[in-house]
């Protein structure tokens, strides 16, 4: 194969961190991915008819001589300027790169808990970063591996000897990736999380930052309602706190005020109105997150699921917090194609670096996928409907087919070295057995014994 014009000039913003034979490493490595490899160096390495052996492809990732911080302020430098960003979405959500029970000595493999499978595993725990206009325009912007906490907060890294660490919660680096993002000229986005961010201590640190958010929360919450009669002290005086404490749940049940959101009926296509969410609302307080909110409850009738949806932006209508948090889905989509298309959860390089840099080109292969689909779609004076990104893919590998049956016809001298490195793999002879032979003979009692 060649490597993608659109992967080589995409990747272009690396230049300054990288020598130019790091660089050529590193579209390769990209163009393999796209073209359907696996993340595996071995297969990457025959995909170019042993161009690059994998010890090569293996020391660059783990042991070449570049910074990786330096690359990723390359990359959001490159992001500014292809985009005009002006406003839109910050998703947080985490996700497990899954590992094998062998692969303990890859950098940042854990056994950790893992709520759809119920049940623990190892792999690594990331804490993601997404943007996302709520149109064509999204990116990931930063990533996080989350270490598991022991008791005293530290641990010595099996991987790496001797270092140490200490635990932040995942709400943490979640909120040290949005300051990162805002001091590199990202605006105050509107912050989306599912119901694992949804708690006290986040939102009291998006409050500080002054940021806006739609956060799903759990229905163990309780909310704050005044008292039916006033709770009064031993001398008469009112207490402090009147008010009294209801399960979420059980709030709502009580509201009988129901407003039905959904699709109308469409008169050119003849589909009938559907119904989507009945949904509740009501500004009032809960117990552990500080501040007044817009809470609401979201019933599915299809699925006959309950959301509880909690944001500071307390003159929305409920249409437009549940429209803003659907926006969330965006992270869950490129979770499917880093793992499904980009293979992620293949990258079995064991060094801290190895790993950050597989990352990092996973999460600029999906940068400049999405670039692609927007080019394609903003390229003439009226936009088009966008494509998926598997489809950007599928066109990325029919062009690269056509090239290769092109060379095939028409250049002998490629057809010919094919076959010879396809004659190459074929024929293994096995090792001749040696007869054994007497060395040396010794009469000492002592035997140094071998390391």
């Amino acid at each position: 194969m060649e490597r993608l014009p659109f992967i080589v000039i995409g990747l272009s913003f690396l230049q300054g961190a990288l020598t130019p034979a790091q660089f050529n490493n590193m579209t390769m490595i990209a163009t393999a991915v796209v073209l359907g490899s696996k993340f595996s160096l071995t297969e990457i390495s025959l995909m170019w008819m042993n161009e690059r052996c994998v010890s090569t492809l293996s020391h660059f990732l783990s042991d070449a001589k570049f910074c990786t911080l330096e690359m990723q302020n390359h990359y959001i430098l490159r992001t500014h300027s292809l985009y005009k960003i002006k406003g839109g979405y910050f998703i947080i959500d985490d996700t497990m790169k899954h590992h094998t029970k062998l692969c303990q000595w890859i950098h940042g493999v854990c056994v950790l808990f893992d709520h759809a499978m119920n049940t623990n595993l190892k792999a690594i725990c990331l804490v993601v970063l997404y943007y996302s206009d709520g149109c064509i325009i999204k990116f990931p912007i930063k990533f996080a591996i989350y270490y598991q906490k022991n008791s005293e907060n530290k641990k010595i890294l099996p991987w790496r000897r001797h270092k140490e660490y200490v635990w932040k919660p995942k709400y943490d680096l979640a909120i040290e990736m949005i300051e990162w993002a805002i001091k590199k000229d990202f605006p105050a986005c509107t912050v989306l999380a599912d119901s694992w961010f949804g708690i006290g201590p986040f939102i009291k640190k998006l409050r500080k930052l002054n940021l806006n958010y739609v956060l799903e929360i759990k229905n163990s919450y309780n909310v704050k309602s005044p008292c039916e009669t006033p709770r009064l002290k031993k001398n008469g005086k009112l207490t402090k706190n009147q008010f009294d404490l209801t399960n979420i749940t059980q709030y709502f049940s009580k509201i009988q005020s129901v407003v039905k959101y959904g699709f109308s009926y469409d008169k050119k296509k003849g589909k009938k109105a559907k119904t989507l969410y009945h949904v509740k609302a009501v500004r009032g307080y809960l117990n552990s997150i500080p501040g007044k909110h817009y809470i609401i409850e979201s019933f599915d009738p299809a699925k006959k699921t309950v959301k509880y949806l909690l944001t500071n932006e307390l003159t929305w209508e409920p249409s437009k917090i549940i429209t803003t948090y659907s926006c969330r889905w965006v992270i869950e989509e490129f979770f499917r194609n880093a793992k499904q298309l980009s293979d992620m959860e293949g990258i079995t390089i064991r060094s801290e670096q190895g790993i950050t840099v597989s990352l990092c080109l996973v999460f600029w292969i999906d940068f400049l996928l999405h670039y692609e689909n927007y080019k394609q779609s903003t390229a003439e004076e009226l936009p088009k409907e966008p494509l998926t990104i598997p489809s950007i893919i599928r066109q990325a590998q029919c062009e690269n087919m056509e090239s290769f049956i092109e060379k095939v016809q028409n250049d002998e001298e490629f057809v010919a070295r094919w076959i010879e490195a396809q004659k190459k793999g074929i024929e293994k002879k096995r090792k001749m057995l040696k007869e054994l032979v007497k060395i040396e003979e010794s009469n000492d009692i002592e035997v140094d014994m071998a390391a």
